[in-house]
């Protein structure tokens, strides 16, 4: 699943409500130069690296399927 966010004229960030329904309340957010992870504050860091895991083979099943569609 993959959403697009929406910056308001303030620069809030929208989050839908679907995600705030799974990550509840509060958030922690991880950022570096092109990316970030958002994740719920009381979720211990070993659990999103096993989430970042999957994230990861996803991406990869992007970046295959982008490369085959475009030979």
């Amino acid at each position: 699943m993959e959403y697009e966010l929406k910056t308001g004229p303030q620069g809030h960030v929208y989050i839908p409500k679907k995600i705030r329904q799974i990550l509840g309340n509060p958030l922690k957010v991880l950022p570096d130069a092109t990316a970030a992870v958002v994740f719920s504050a009381n979720t211990p860091y070993a659990e999103v690296l096993k989430s970042l895991i999957v994230i990861q083979a996803d991406l990869r099943h992007r970046v295959e399927l982008t490369e085959t569609r475009t030979k």
